[in-house]
């Protein structure tokens, strides 16, 4: 019974040496990721895995927003080429009814003034009236690269336009 509190400081002494430990400078090397900005910033919609932006699009006039796709990881020496397929699956939309800027391929500058990051322009056309359906648009990063891997969490992202 005399030997608990003994029991209990040295445990204590050993949790706060563990605490002092200063190898904070790790760096993120394991593997090279890409992953959605935007995915990161917003919340998933309800019961999907990904969040779902809505775009103004109207009878008078369209609508685009800018993605940005971040490299996570080692920068990189030479340019890094990321594909943006359309998740047939989720997507709603008609395929005539968007574009995605230069085909879905998203450059990802290297070198030391590489700033990590790309982007992906997407374009949604003017809607067939004001109350037309609203349709989404799933978008996800090409799994199928060996030279990166989409983030799990963050390969996808969604919006959402009348058409």
């Amino acid at each position: 019974m005399k030997k608990i509190p003994g029991f209990i400081a040295g445990a204590l002494a050993l949790l706060m040496l563990h605490a002092c430990d200063n190898s904070i400078d790790k760096v993120f090397d394991e593997e090279t990721l890409v992953e959605f900005n935007e995915a990161i910033l917003r919340t998933n919609a309800t019961g999907r895995p990904y969040s779902i932006t809505a775009l103004p699009n109207s009878v008078t006039a369209g609508s685009s927003s800018v993605a940005t796709i971040n490299l996570v990881g080692r920068q990189r020496t030479s340019d890094l080429t990321v594909r943006v397929f359309v998740d047939p699956a989720a997507t709603t939309a008609s395929p005539n009814s968007y574009t995605l800027s230069n085909g879905g391929n998203v450059t990802i500058p290297g070198g030391p003034n590489g700033r990590n990051a790309g982007s992906l322009t997407v374009t949604v056309g003017r809607a067939t009236s004001s109350t037309a359906p609203m349709a989404n648009l799933v978008l996800v990063i090409d799994s199928t690269s060996t030279e990166f891997k989409p983030s799990q969490n963050y390969k996808r992202l969604g919006y959402s336009f009348r058409q």
